[in-house]
């Protein structure tokens, strides 16, 4: 038997991807996450390169994966941003993190998977609240439900998380009312848990289908049945030392780092 001609087979290039590019995105994301860098922010590309001493080709490149994850948007002309949210992706971003999750109580389920890790989670989470720091909340608050997906053993849905976080939490900060989380939590989420460690999955399904309900309702504003307790964040929360603080918008030598000469990332 003959092998058939390369030309029909169904080729697939190797796509060496440099762990350096993962770096920058990491660093980025994590920036975004938390606030350092603001929705509507302009990434700087000499600079930002300059900080994360990186080359801008590398840099670009990860800019443009973060465009196609939806945390950064490009605009001719402009150059890249943070992505602002909006009111109509707050539905989107919360049925996305449903199924996402619910996918993965199914995992967690079905494979009899340790929920130490949620256990763990939840007990942070009931620190933060007793805390009563905004930030710190919703730190815990989103470690809470990234830990149900690390559970899962889902290498694909736990880097699914990482962005569907991201775009939580740009939620969060692009809410003209301030960034703010709720305080009043801690019994869904420990239902939640013990649901999910019980194997009981109808349970968790429906637990997780009404913490992102009301999570969604909340950030579209006030509604009658909502009488949720929340924390509103205050500028105090941001570390005073953050590298990307020089990477906000504001004039130095009387130049906008946002203008030509300055270099804004252009893909």
């Amino acid at each position: 038997m003959t092998n058939p001609p390369t030309s029909e087979l169904p080729v697939l290039r190797k796509v060496v991807r440099s762990s350096t590019i993962d770096l920058i995105v990491d660093q980025i994301r994590n920036a975004i996450y938390s606030g350092s860098l603001e929705p509507g922010q302009s990434i700087n590309e000499v600079r930002t390169a300059e900080l994360l001493a990186v080359s801008r080709p590398s840099l670009r490149e990860a800019l443009q994966r973060l465009i196609s994850e939806g945390v950064m948007t490009h605009a001719p002309g402009r150059g890249v941003h943070v992505r602002r949210m909006r009111t109509a992706d707050i539905d989107d971003v919360y049925a996305v993190r449903e199924a996402i999750e619910s996918q993965a109580v199914k995992l967690v389920v079905r494979g009899g998977n340790s929920t130490a890790r949620i256990s763990r989670a939840l007990r942070e989470l009931e620190r933060a609240i007793e805390e009563n720091v905004a930030r710190t909340i919703g730190d815990a608050d989103l470690n809470f439900h990234h830990s149900i997906v690390a559970c899962s053993g889902s290498a694909r849905l736990t880097e699914l998380m990482k962005v569907s976080m991201v775009h939580t939490r740009l939620l969060s900060l692009s809410d003209k009312r301030g960034y703010e989380v709720r305080c009043d939590v801690l019994d869904s989420h420990r239902n939640l848990a013990e649901a999910v460690a019980a194997g009981d999955e109808p349970r968790s399904l429906a637990i997780v289908a009404r913490i992102m309900a009301e999570a969604a309702s909340r950030l579209h504003g006030p509604v009658d049945d909502f009488d949720g307790q929340v924390v509103k964040g205050t500028d105090a929360e941001t570390p005073a030392d953050d590298q990307w603080l020089r990477l906000r918008n504001r004039r130095t030598d009387g130049c906008d780092l946002t203008c030509p000469s300055h270099g804004s990332a252009r893909l």
